[in-house]
């Protein structure tokens, strides 16, 4: 159930539309930065993404000196058990609805089958909701669990720094659960589509993350939302729901930490680039961002 904290950035990575980043000119490159503005203490925000991998893992280590001294630490979504159930248990139909039920047989033994590397069952998977099968197979399949939004969660809780959420895990499943069956069923027809492409796009997912480049890691999701897309209209409704207004409304939270000062920040990379980005909020709400790493 730990992976389903990533769901919001899971999407991101799938269903970025053009119509948002054609306007986009300027290059934002950094995973770090520095947010500042005068009489307050400089706060930090950190850029991150939903992955086991070692090499995104040790960000933990440059991150470290700013993040021990912090004030506060605001994550997306709390990391605690309460929250774990909501997301788990969100993915699920609870009345008699099936998901075999929603799609033909053929669909249906593909979606089992791209599920298996998940270790879930086909019992399971025969009740997840359509939405709930793209978010996990928007993802590398789990080896420890431990992601980099966990881990800071948990080095939070040792540090004894207080720990609050952007957002309540219902604001952010509502973002799916609003989709239609149709909405929902249409865009894991794109995704089963697609799975066999899957690996290749993690792993330029990651260099690029790694690579500090946002406005690159943008760019790539909008060439891989163009090629696998076949309904235009509903990505950018979508992206809307998922990224604009997730934005404005995590910017307006996280104003509180960063007028007490020394606030540590992370949430997802692709959250942060572009004219509606939370970079380009925080300016116009009169801070100064820079790059530190």
């Amino acid at each position: 159930m730990k992976k389903c904290f990533g769901i919001a950035l899971l999407f991101w990575f799938l269903l970025t539309n053009g119509g948002v980043f054609a306007e986009e000119t300027l290059t934002q490159k950094g995973l770090l930065w520095q947010i500042d503005k005068s009489g307050l203490t400089s706060s930090y925000l950190l850029g991150t993404i939903h992955s086991e991998d070692q090499r995104v893992i040790q960000l933990v280590s440059i991150v470290r000196p700013h993040f021990k001294k912090a004030n506060s630490v605001s994550l997306e979504l709390l990391m605690d058990i309460p929250t774990i159930l909501k997301s788990g248990n969100a993915m699920f139909f609870k009345d008699e609805q099936s998901l075999d039920q929603l799609v033909d047989n053929t669909l249906y033994t593909q979606i089992v089958e791209a599920m298996r590397p998940y270790q879930m069952p086909p019992m399971m998977v025969k009740k997840l909701k359509p939405w709930a099968v793209v978010a996990t197979l928007s993802a590398p399949p789990p080896k420890t669990g431990i992601f980099l939004d966990l881990l800071l969660y948990q080095e939070a809780q040792k540090l004894q720094i207080p720990v609050y959420g952007l957002e309540k895990v219902e604001e952010q499943l509502a973002v799916f659960d609003n989709l239609t069956l149709e909405q929902q069923i249409e865009l894991l027809k794109d995704t089963i589509k697609h799975i066999d492409e899957m690996p290749k796009m993690f792993a330029e997912l990651h260099e690029l993350y790694l690579e500090r480049n946002l406005t690159a890691l943008m760019q790539f999701s909008l060439n891989y939302m163009r090629e696998g897309s076949t309904n235009q209209t509903l990505i950018d409704s979508f992206y809307k729901g998922i990224v604009d207004d997730r934005n404005q409304k995590m910017v307006k939270r996280m104003e509180e930490y960063l007028q007490e000062g020394n606030a540590f920040i992370a949430v997802g990379a692709l959250h942060l680039p572009g004219k509606k980005g939370i970079l380009k909020l925080l300016e116009k709400q009169g801070y100064k961002v820079s790059t530190v790493y």
